[in-house]
């Protein structure tokens, strides 16, 4: 991989390539598919800024059906370093509940 342009998923966002681990050789870890998630509610948008926020940085990939309406009508597919897929995976299955007196 060349230095200047790193892995092909971080040339739209060369802020996701100084957040991604990196290997002990000084390249980015692996990515690993975290889920696959719709665009039409923006449930993949709020999930990508949910990791962030936990500072898991993760990208989505892909368009499975993309119409010409502007969304992929078969979900997008979310990615994490592989490092983080269990720590990611653990924080999308958690059970939330409000803090008393929280509505």
């Amino acid at each position: 991989m060349d230095e200047r342009t790193g892995p092909v998923w971080a040339r739209a966002d060369r802020d996701l390539l100084e957040k991604w681990p990196k290997g002990p050789d000084g390249q980015p870890e692996q990515a690993a598919k975290l889920d696959i998630q719709w665009e039409l509610d923006s449930m993949a948008d709020i999930t990508l800024s949910l990791l962030e926020s936990c500072g898991i940085p993760a990208f989505k990939n892909g368009s499975l059906g993309k119409v010409l309406g502007g969304f992929a009508s078969q979900g997008v597919e979310l990615w994490v370093p592989a490092s983080r897929l269990d720590e990611a995976r653990a924080l999308l299955q958690a059970d939330v509940t409000p803090e008393d007196g929280a509505e």
